[in-house]
């Protein structure tokens, strides 16, 4: 019969084989862990992945596991931080313990790919739902949402919509590249890490461009002019408020900018002053209809 205790066992293998032996003072098994941090700050988020809400319910345990830690670690790739140890809590409603050792799967897939150690968690039974907390540590300056100024450059790092067309061909069990990427999102490390010392300001594209620039503009008080055909999209205007594509979006100097690649980042537009978000296609201004994802509505 399926317990807490076997569960729990499924997982405990990944931490057994830490070899981060210079951070991980205690590691899962007593009531908590004991990490040693050198003296370093910390970079910390949380997030929560819910059956119906983030993933569509034909999606399988071990892609369940590796999307849940690949999006939560997207905010620290946002922030000019790499991954470095994580806890998940799990609440899953199945009594197959197969179902339990295929997300364990995933889980050790994400730690192989990112890099990062799982130093303990939690499980309990309910509807599927994930919250994975993830740590890390600053490649140079925190890269925040606040730093944005008048006159600067806008860029995202790469095509937007691809998440939309994912969860589409997921639903509809198509085998894609989309629905591939949908399965195994890619946080921004590598460009993260090469504009953490030149952007002013950062944030992941995880609930659409329109409303992830705008918390950029609101918390620098700013505006911002984009033009429709320098937006790399994979289909139309509604690609533009779309989550789940996991791209950065940041803001840079004219300067610092003449350092990008223009094939790994695009420029969408500038900074300006007062407190809108103007989207000009053909040099006209369009209506932005909805501004992106939100779980609530």
């Amino acid at each position: 019969m399926i317990s807490e205790k076997k569960i729990l066992k499924t997982f405990q293998h990944l931490i057994n084989t830490s070899d981060a032996d210079d951070l991980i003072e205690v590691g899962s098994g007593d009531d908590a862990a004991v990490l040693d941090t050198k003296g370093k700050n910390i970079v910390h988020s949380l997030d929560i992945s819910k059956v119906g809400t983030h993933f569509p319910p034909n999606f399988l345990p071990e892609d369940i596991a590796y999307r849940s830690v690949a999006v939560a670690l997207s905010d620290l790739a946002a922030m000019g931080a790499y991954p470095s140890f994580m806890t998940i809590g799990l609440t899953s409603n199945s009594k197959d313990l197969k179902w339990y050792e295929d997300f364990a799967k995933g889980i050790e897939n994400s730690i192989k790919d990112f890099k990062i150690e799982l130093v303990g968690g939690d499980v309990t039974f309910g509807e599927i739902s994930i919250c994975v907390n993830v740590f890390g540590f600053l490649y140079d300056k925190p890269l925040k949402r606040s730093g944005a100024m008048p006159g600067e450059k806008i860029f995202v790092t790469g095509t937007l919509g691809i998440g939309k067309k994912g969860l589409d061909d997921v639903t509809n069990d198509v085998d894609s590249i989309y629905s591939q990427k949908f399965r195994r999102p890619e946080p921004q490390f590598l460009k993260s890490e090469f504009i953490s010392k030149l952007a002013s300001s950062c944030i992941d594209i995880s609930d659409g461009l329109i409303k992830d620039l705008s918390s950029i503009c609101s918390m620098s008080n700013v505006g911002a002019n984009i033009k429709f055909e320098d937006i790399p999209i994979l289909k139309d205007v509604a690609d533009l408020s779309y989550g789940d594509d996991f791209e950065l979006c940041f803001t840079i100097s004219e300067a610092n900018s003449l350092f990008l690649d223009e094939s790994d980042y695009f420029c969408i537009g500038e900074i300006i002053e007062g407190n809108e978000i103007l989207l000009f296609k053909n040099n006209n201004l369009i209506t932005i209809e909805t501004d992106g994802w939100d779980s609530f509505k």
